[in-house]
């Protein structure tokens, strides 16, 4: 009998030295972890789909997967800078608020679909099957919004 891992455990084998927020100390270590797996993943997606413009362009220079393509690109580029520049997970130390473990379970829960879409992204890439990049882009822009929220409960 094979048990379903829960997020926590498999984010725990993704990425080396998640803890999953256990630790109050490692939260901003933990939130910078999970960001910068994802952020590899687009990166790398970002490559795979040039890798392919690159080769539509070389038989078809008018093609109009080759715009898509660069929309796409732009788009991944965007949602990594916005990664970039977000504060990170419990980054004020002394705030006057605290996570609870509900909004914890919830940013795991959040971590784990960021990780799955970064991997399903980077798998269409890979497979040359940009249909659908689009929307799974724009649901991984609204899980960071959601999480970030988590983060930081003041109106944003």
């Amino acid at each position: 009998m094979s048990k379903e891992l829960t997020p926590l455990e498999k984010m725990q084998l993704l990425i080396p030295g998640y803890r999953g927020y256990k630790v109050k100390d490692l939260i901003r270590q933990d939130d910078m972890l999970v960001r910068n797996y994802v952020r590899q993943n687009l990166e790398n997606t970002i490559n795979k789909l040039s890798d392919r413009e690159s080769l539509i362009a070389q038989q078809d220079p008018f093609s109009s997967i080759i715009k898509q393509i660069e929309i796409l690109n732009s788009k991944l580029r965007s949602l990594i800078a916005d990664m970039a520049t977000m504060q990170g997970g419990g980054a004020d130390v002394y705030a006057r608020y605290k996570i609870t473990s509900e909004a914890l379970e919830q940013i795991v829960q959040n971590d784990s679909s960021l990780i799955d879409i970064s991997n399903y992204l980077y798998q269409s890439a890979l497979n040359g099957d940009i249909n659908g990049i689009n929307e799974l882009v724009e649901k991984l822009r609204s899980i960071l919004i959601t999480r970030q929220r988590l983060f930081f409960p003041f109106p944003q």
